[in-house]
Order: structure tokens, then sequence, then C-alpha cells
């Protein structure tokens, strides 16, 4: 799938922050990167942006929406 290149930490946020640093962020401004990610979980799409939890890791990620890629579970 093709993710953005910013995460969170998933142990020191939650659901809520990564929403908030999604509203945050230009995207158009971000670089991205193909990644296979076996472990996570859709949390929210804001504004095409996809907010997902590599529960594996612990960590937020996130990706365009507009290109019809879902988590690799």
């Amino acid at each position: 799938m093709l993710t953005f290149d910013a995460i969170l930490d998933g142990s020191f946020n939650n659901d809520n922050d990564a929403k908030e640093y999604a509203r945050g962020i230009v995207w158009s401004e971000v670089g991205t990167r193909v990644q296979y990610i076996k472990y996570c979980v859709h949390v929210d799409t804001i504004h095409g942006v996809g907010i997902y939890r590599d529960y594996g890791a612990d960590y937020y990620f996130f990706t365009d929406e507009t290109r019809g890629e879902q988590c690799n579970q």
C-alpha cells in the first residue's frame, strides 16, 4: 500500500491524536512509499487520508485513500 512518510508513536498517542494530526498536515508536501504492513486496522478517513494503526509495532500511519488500497490483512 502507498503510505505517507509520516507516523505517530502509538504508545504516546491515541486515535483522536492521530485524527488531529491528519487534519493539521499538508499532505501534498509529504513524500510517499510503498509498504507492506501486516498488522493494521483502519481508524478513520479524513479529507482522503486514511488513518491506520499498526497494532504489531504500535504506531499510526497514513495512506492516500484515493488509490483504493486497503490494509494488508
